[in-house]
């Protein structure tokens, strides 16, 4: 299942949330930079990017969690909405893009190439002679095979072979432009160009993760630590269980966000689905 980076904000990014709302920075020992950084890196990965003391959160009854959960999302929103994060965004595509499609090669070319790499070495032979104490008669046959292998060059230039050649370049080729068209397309889909299309994206996920959360479910005692008494819900992913924990009314503010967020995002069509492309 895709993680979510609304999961890490209502960890990581109610910290900064809560400091700017309570003025108790040096307490969370987080700053807004960092709660920024957690932010964008939990959009960015969609997984959970942690900061700050999450005990203070942990210790809250479930009230003040839900309001640390609606200060949180309304300054990530902000920081989301910003020039600062589209910048950001922009220069992350453009760093982790699809390398670009290579220059295409034609016989020419790659025959052109061929035998001026030949010509280089045979001059490297020719200056060897000087220090290699040689026969006039190995420095001749010498000479005789670089000139077959010119030989062979021009064969190769004018013959059949230049046609098994070409058609094996344009093979390559096609090989070539499918393979950067499947992950430019992977890549947009991973990261659309439009950040809001990102965002609508990750909503989704953390909705998708949430939904029909049980928070009623029982806890067992293992060693040091709780799990779930039912295995299939142990086995849910962490951003659910860190849901599960956080307790039903900060899963809910943030539900209630993410969904209003969600329909704004929606009703604008060019957002739901991004039409980005790179490369």
């Amino acid at each position: 299942m895709n993680r979510s980076a609304l999961v890490g904000i209502l960890v990581a990014g109610t910290v900064g949330a809560t400091l700017t709302a309570q003025a108790v920075t040096t307490q969370l020992g987080i700053t807004e930079g960092r709660a920024k950084e957690a932010v964008f890196d939990s959009f960015m990965a969609g997984a959970v990017s942690l900061a700050g003391k999450a005990e203070v959160f942990t210790a809250a009854p479930p009230q003040a969690r839900a309001a640390m959960v609606a200060a949180a999302t309304t300054l990530a929103r902000a920081f989301v909405e910003s020039d600062e994060f589209k910048r950001r965004y922009a220069d992350h595509r453009e760093a982790n893009g699809p390398d670009p499609l290579p220059l295409e090669q034609t016989a020419d070319q790659v025959l052109a190439k061929q035998r001026a790499g030949f010509e280089q070495q045979v001059e490297a032979l020719r200056k060897q002679f000087v220090d290699d104490a040689i026969t006039p008669e190995q420095k001749a046959t010498l000479e005789e095979g670089f000139e077959a292998m010119r030989a062979r060059f021009t064969e190769m230039e004018k013959g059949p072979q230049r046609a098994e050649m070409e058609t094996m370049l344009k093979g390559q080729r096609a090989e070539q432009v499918a393979g950067h068209a499947a992950a430019t397309k992977e890549f947009n889909t991973m990261f659309p160009a439009d950040p809001r299309a990102l965002v609508a994206m990750r909503l989704r996920q953390f909705l998708d993760t949430t939904n029909n959360l049980d928070f009623s479910a029982r806890l067992v005692e293992q060693g040091k630590v709780q799990k779930f008494a039912d295995p299939g819900l142990e086995a849910r992913p962490s951003e659910w269980k860190m849901c599960f924990r956080a307790g039903k009314s900060a899963t809910d503010a943030a539900r209630e966000f993410a969904r209003k967020w969600l329909a704004e995002l929606s009703a604008g069509a060019p957002v739901a689905k991004a039409r980005g492309s790179k490369g």
